[in-house]
């Protein structure tokens, strides 16, 4: 068995940190938004729709968490890097985080090095979390869910 290198510790290090902060993130979004629902008098319709683009906002700033988390471990620490096309930007790792998370996996970028972790374990916490909203979403629905007569 081999000592792994500062790099691999830094990035196993760093993709526990943002995922802990994508759970807790995840928690309190669907929280607050839960109590919204509840406590709010706006019509049905506009409570629902609350809800749907909040869960939406959820997700896009978690995996905007982890595209700079991303972003950073290459570009910044040079711990590993995105391969596919000649240059990467900071949308670049968005995207690639957006693919991840979503598991879509569209394979244009993959990632090389150590911070192939980051990515691979994106790909179990966005299938979570968006499985999360998605029992969220159907529980708060069947709660609040009223045909307007």
């Amino acid at each position: 068995m081999t000592i792994p290198f500062p790099g691999h510790v830094a990035v196993v290090i760093t993709t526990f940190f943002a995922v802990v902060l994508a759970v807790l993130l995840h928690y309190e979004a669907l929280w607050l938004i839960s109590r919204q629902i509840e406590q709010s008098h706006r019509p049905h319709r506009q409570r629902i729709l609350v809800m749907a683009f909040g869960v939406l906002a959820t997700h896009i700033a978690e995996i905007w968490l982890f595209g700079v988390t991303g972003w950073w471990l290459s570009a910044v620490q040079g711990i590993g890097a995105l391969k596919g096309y000649e240059s990467f930007h900071l949308l670049d790792y968005i995207f690639f985080s957006a693919v991840t998370y979503t598991t879509v996996g569209y394979g244009d970028i993959y990632a090389v090095g150590p911070v192939r972790f980051l990515y691979g374990t994106l790909a179990l916490t966005g299938f979570v979390l968006i499985t999360w909203s998605a029992s969220f979403t159907f529980i708060e629905m069947q709660k609040h869910w009223r045909i307007n007569k």
